[in-house]
């Protein structure tokens, strides 16, 4: 089992005491450099820890060049993915989930979503949550993940319907506070945009009414908008979808 850690300064004391105490299983704390001046920082404390860089480095051959990649057969039960209840029945409870969420994640945004490799998919989810486990599983079939870490409302009104034109964005997940958020707002994308835009998901709660009226009005017509919520122990979500041309 191998632990990501992207922020030093936070994840201290709490986080780290529980890696010191020793977990069995663990191989390795990967630390993702924030900072260029990062890989200054003295990790010697952190048992078996490693900068993502060097980490990286380790898979290379000898002349630098990167061997074939090598399959390994698991059982079904085989853990892959440790992912978070939503904390609406209590605290949050990890569930692990084996490599059989890979045949729903396939399902779900290969054959319902029309996934592909030419793809680019985008979300802001944290990880943890399960759309972040459903998103980013999607590349073991080869589209392209762009993810987004940061506040939606402040740079621009048009900010997040830019970043589509920008990186030519096929699928788009946020959660469903951020667009009832836009529509309070008035946050819509400028006339002639998102073109390349095909699926349009709301994640995390149930989307009201009004909010199909101002997305199919003021977004766009000619795509499917999804609203995906519950079963997040369970690792896959409930999908309604409207198709409007």
């Amino acid at each position: 089992m191998f632990h990501f850690v992207t922020n030093l300064t936070n994840t201290y004391p709490k986080d780290l005491d529980i890696l010191k105490i020793g977990l069995k299983s663990l191989e390795k704390v990967i630390i993702v450099e924030s900072k260029d001046d990062s890989h200054s920082r003295d990790i010697s404390d952190i048992k078996n820890s490693i900068f993502l860089k060097k980490f990286l480095e380790l898979g290379l051959g000898r002349d630098g060049s990167v061997p074939p990649m090598q399959f390994e057969q698991v059982s079904f039960t085989h853990p892959v993915f440790i992912n978070y209840t939503s904390g609406t029945t209590g605290l949050p409870k990890a569930v692990v989930h084996g490599p059989g969420f890979l045949l729903a994640t396939f399902r779900d945004m290969a054959l319902h979503f029309d996934t592909e490799r030419d793809s680019i998919s985008f979300t802001m989810s944290p990880a943890g949550w399960v759309s972040w486990n459903i998103v980013t599983s999607a590349l073991f079939f080869g589209p392209t993940l762009l993810l987004f870490e940061g506040s939606p409302y402040f740079l621009s009104p048009t900010f997040l319907w830019d970043l589509v034109d920008e990186f030519k964005i096929t699928h788009m997940l946020i959660p469903t506070t951020i667009l009832d958020e836009y529509q309070k707002r008035g946050f819509v994308p400028r006339k002639g945009s998102l073109e390349s835009l095909k699926v349009f998901m709301a994640a995390g709660s149930v989307v009201k009414p009004q909010i199909y009226d101002f997305v199919y009005e003021n977004i766009k017509k000619d795509f499917a908008f999804a609203s995906t919520f519950g079963k997040g122990h369970f690792n896959f979500l409930v999908w309604k979808v409207e198709l409007i041309l």
